[in-house]
């Protein structure tokens, strides 16, 4: 599984937000590993289009790295601090950059979280479901949303932990049902990360 954190912030509250919730897979038995995008050359997408014809983003930076590490995960964790009632321009950028996968990460089950101080945490989720939902990625939880502004006040938010510990049973048990599903054509979307259906061919110029 794969946990991506939007921070700039090494070591700030959406890291160890998000650090917390893959020790509870590790927990469950799942591989981890925690991508940071500050980490990342990673461009804005130029909206050329070219994807469409080729199948693939023709940007060679280290998305390209970052998509393939999705299609082998079977569950995805996204963390962001809330910028402006959103999510954080990495995280923004990322999102933009996966367009050419539709279709390809159907059946992986996600999971969104967000840190800020109150406001913000919603519509951040949201974006993140949002992205989610268009890849075709399963949602089971409605997100965990913390509450921090200093540095590690996050591990404080008695109820964020807890929302972290059910969201984790919750994506664990759905995963792992998606796994051993019997349908040959569900588990050939999940394993090899091909379209569960024919994406349209056809697009506005925007």
């Amino acid at each position: 599984m794969l946990g991506v954190s939007g921070s700039p912030r090494a070591g700030g509250n959406t890291d160890t937000l998000l650090s917390y919730i893959l020790r509870l897979f590790e927990e469950r038995g799942f591989e981890v590993e925690m991508i940071a995008l500050r980490n990342l050359r990673i461009s804005h997408c130029a909206s050329c289009r070219k994807c469409v014809s080729t199948g693939r983003c023709v940007i060679e930076d280290d998305a390209i790295e970052l998509c393939a590490k999705m299609l082998k995960s079977h569950v995805i964790v996204i963390a962001t601090p809330v910028h402006f009632d959103n999510v954080s321009s990495l995280v923004k950028t990322f999102f933009d950059r996966t367009w050419w996968l539709r279709g390809r990460l159907s059946y992986r089950v996600g999971l969104a979280a967000a840190v800020g101080r109150g406001y913000g945490l919603d519509s951040a989720i949201a974006a993140i479901h949002s992205f989610m939902l268009k890849h075709g990625i399963v949602l089971c939880h409605r997100g965990v949303r913390a509450r921090a502004y200093e540095a590690g006040e996050v591990l404080r938010d008695s109820q964020a932990l807890r929302d972290a510990e059910s969201a984790v049973n919750h994506v664990s048990k759905v995963a792992r049902a998606l796994w051993q599903s019997s349908d040959p054509e569900l588990s050939s979307s999940i394993s090899l990360g091909r379209p569960h259906h024919s994406p349209p061919q056809r697009y506005s110029q925007r």
